[in-house]
C-alpha cells in the first residue's frame, strides 16, 4: 500500500498545532481564532481527502480512510457550530447546496450527513446553543453559494479556462461569505477561517498531484 503524501502530514500538524496554540492562550482573540483557523485548516484537509479517495483513488487499501473521514468531518462541523453561532448557519447552507447539486452521492459522503443531521438535532433538542435570528438568514445565501459552485464546476467547468477556475475555486461561496462579514452576519475570523479551510483543501489536491497517487484497482 502506497503512503499518502508526506505534506499531508505537515498540514494536519499545522492544523492540530493553531487548535493547540489556541487552547493554551487565555486571550479571547487567540483562543477563538487559532481554534477556527485550526479546525477548518483540519476541515480543508479530511474534505478534500475524501474527494479524491471517492473520486480519483481506486485502490481498496485507501478506503480504511473513509470511516474516520466520515466521522471527523460532521464532528468539525458541529464543533464550530457549537462555539461560532454564524458558522452553523454556513455549515447548514452550504450542506443544503451540496445535496440539491447532486454532490452527495456516495456512501460516505451520506453517512457524514447523516452524523451531521442527527449530532444537530440533538443540539437543538437539549437547548445545548441559542441560535441569533441572523443565522438563520446565512442560510439561503450559503446554499445558493454552494449550489451555483458545484453545479457550475459539474455541467460548465470543462467549457474554458476562467469558468474553470470561477467554478473550482469556489468563487460564488467566497463572495457570499465575504459579503456576509460586511453585512454584519459574521465577523473577519470566519471568514479568515472559510479561506484556510479552501487554501487548505486546494493544497491537498495539488499534494495528491504532485505524489501521482495511483489509481489501483
Amino acid at each position: 500500500m502506497k503512503k499518502l503524501p508526506i505534506t499531508l502530514s505537515i498540514f494536519i500538524l499545522i492544523g492540530i498545532l493553531c487548535v493547540i496554540i489556541g487552547f493554551v492562550f487565555s486571550n479571547d482573540f487567540l483562543l477563538n481564532g487559532f481554534i477556527i483557523i485550526g479546525v477548518c485548516i483540519l476541515l480543508g484537509l479530511a474534505v478534500k481527502i475524501m474527494d479524491q479517495l471517492i473520486d480519483e483513488i481506486k485502490a481498496k487499501s485507501y478506503r480504511i480512510y473513509l470511516i474516520p473521514l466520515a466521522i471527523f468531518i460532521p464532528s468539525a462541523m458541529v464543533y464550530l457550530a457549537l462555539t461560532e453561532s454564524p458558522v452553523i448557519g454556513m455549515v447548514i447552507g452550504t450542506v443544503i447546496g451540496l445535496i440539491i447539486a447532486g454532490k452527495i452521492d456516495h456512501p460516505a459522503y451520506i453517512a457524514s450527513i447523516v452524523l451531521f443531521i442527527v449530532l444537530i438535532c440533538v443540539i437543538f433538542l437539549l437547548k445545548i446553543i441559542s441560535v441569533e435570528i441572523s443565522t438563520f438568514y446565512i442560510i439561503p445565501v450559503a446554499a445558493t453559494g454552494s449550489f451555483l459552485d458545484e453545479f457550475g464546476h459539474e455541467r460548465w467547468g470543462a467549457k474554458n479556462k476562467i469558468i474553470t477556475f470561477i467554478f473550482k475555486h469556489r468563487f460564488f461561496l467566497k463572495i457570499f461569505a465575504f459579503v456576509g462579514v460586511v453585512a454584519g452576519f459574521a465577523q473577519p475570523i470566519h471568514l479568515i477561517g472559510f479561506l484556510c479551510f479552501d487554501i487548505f483543501y486546494d493544497l491537498t489536491e495539488a499534494s495528491f498531484n504532485l505524489y501521482g497517487i495511483c489509481k489501483e484497482a
